[in-house]
């Protein structure tokens, strides 16, 4: 998300809220305690959300690619960043906040592609682009063994190749979980799915993706 415009909007919320705070959160050692700002937001200080949020806004970006592209994934942030604002008050944490951003800006970026879809039929098609977050970075999966020789371009290219092979909510599910390495828990809050989904998607993806390797005799 870009930086200026970021903080534009939390300029708007400060504001709204009364302006600015947050120093409560921040100890003799200089470092914000996560929890005091995460208390202070809910009660209202939004620098102190401001920081809350910056801590995820990353992954919320990359989510947001994910779903409706790098066109639309700032408006996404954005409209996150400020439906979360007005709603972290009532944040009990029953999830983490992260698994609760995620599905936040799941919603937000779906309410996207409703709008998109009422639009002229020249727009991309949704999450057609992965906001520049390699795609080879698939082939890099956390269950490869230490010691093992770093892939070539070319079988980058070939791992891209096959990802690209997978329907819409496989590929998803696959990229939040393999390059974004988001937990199950997070994968399925942010693809609206249920974690027991998630497991059978992933399961799914990432044998196709190796059995489409294997014909091509390709080892990633």
């Amino acid at each position: 998300m870009n930086r200026t415009a970021f903080s534009i909007v939390n300029s708007r919320v400060a504001f709204l809220a009364g302006g600015p705070g947050g120093a409560e959160a921040v100890p003799a050692g200089g470092r914000p305690d996560p929890g005091a700002l995460l208390r202070q937001a809910q009660g209202g200080d939004a620098e102190a959300f401001a920081a809350v949020f910056e801590t995820h806004r990353p992954l919320l970006y990359r989510i947001a690619c994910r779903i409706v592209g790098a066109d639309d994934a700032d408006d996404v942030v954005m409209d996150t960043y400020l439906k979360a604002w007005r709603s972290i008050p009532s944040f009990r944490g029953a999830a983490s906040l992260r698994t609760w951003l995620c599905r936040a800006v799941r919603n937000t970026a779906l309410d996207r592609l409703r709008w998109r879809a009422r639009r002229p039929a020249s727009s991309p098609e949704p999450g057609g682009d992965d906001g520049g977050v390699g795609i080879e970075g698939v082939a890099d999966s956390r269950e490869r063994a230490p010691d093992r020789q770093a892939i070539t371009e070319e079988t980058g290219r070939a791992v891209a190749a096959a990802v690209a092979e997978l329907s819409q909510e496989h590929r998803l599910a696959l990229l939040l979980r393999e390059v974004d390495g988001l937990s199950y828990r997070e994968v399925a809050a942010a693809t609206g799915s249920n974690v027991g989904t998630v497991m059978s998607r992933l399961f799914y993806a990432r044998r196709r993706v190796r059995r489409i390797l294997e014909a091509q005799g390709v080892t990633p």
